[in-house]
């Protein structure tokens, strides 16, 4: 009965090592392939925020971009504005002048008659 229990034992062995050895394989290679999801989802956790800062400078870049046009239109409109109201004043004193010299002027367009009305 004792060889019986050492060819078993013989035989078992090795197979037992064998299997077991299968096992850790397969073990290792699922717990590998977990701690590469869990690295990977990791990794895109801390890339959002990059991302995000990215995506904030290129706004933030187009908010200063669009600003100094603002600026720049505010600035047109103004010089555009005052030379509008310099012409009209001399487009008055010209109308003034003609009349005083009985000169009757044409009338202006409606346009422009609003404006003297409403200064806008």
């Amino acid at each position: 009965m004792s060889e019986f229990w050492t060819t078993v034992a013989a035989v078992g062995g090795p197979v037992g090592a064998i299997a077991g050895g299968w096992y850790a394989a397969r073990a290792t290679r699922m717990a590998a392939t977990i701690t590469a999801e869990a690295q990977r989802r990791a990794a895109e956790a801390a890339a959002a925020p990059e991302e995000r800062r990215a995506d904030l400078a290129v706004i933030q870049a187009s908010v200063d971009r669009l600003d100094a046009e603002n600026a720049q239109l505010r600035q047109r409109l103004f010089g555009m504005e005052t030379l509008i109201r310099a012409f009209a004043r001399y487009v008055t004193h010209l109308t003034t002048q003609m009349r005083a010299h009985g000169l009757d002027p044409a009338e202006p367009p409606p346009r422009v008659e609003e404006y003297n009305r409403t200064g806008v």
